[in-house]
């Protein structure tokens, strides 16, 4: 569990500090209790960074939505904006139940 939250902690340095995306963002799931506020949205901006335009961008920004919720689930009032931003890039990529 130490391990878990100091790898953790380490990511969210190295992913808050650099500010374009780096081709390796957090994609499987983690320990909910390891997961804070700002956490989830640094490896949402992450994802978010590393979309591309076209269909091909779409499971970036689907990861990206999945961690911007949980931002949201764990009180960040800033995740909304980019909920909604990805959303229209989800429709503009041609998702159809975005």
């Amino acid at each position: 569990m130490i391990k878990q939250l100091l790898a953790a902690t380490a990511l969210l340095v190295a992913g808050t500090a650099q500010a374009e995306y780096n081709g390796s963002c957090i994609t499987s799931e983690l320990d909910s209790v390891s997961i804070t506020t700002d956490f989830a949205l640094a490896i949402g901006e992450c994802h978010l960074a590393g979309a591309v335009d076209g269909p091909e961008g779409i499971p970036a920004l689907e990861y990206a939505y999945s961690w911007f919720l949980q931002a949201r689930r764990l009180g960040s009032t800033s995740a909304e904006q980019q909920l909604g931003e990805i959303e229209q890039k989800l429709k503009l990529a041609g998702r159809k139940d975005a």
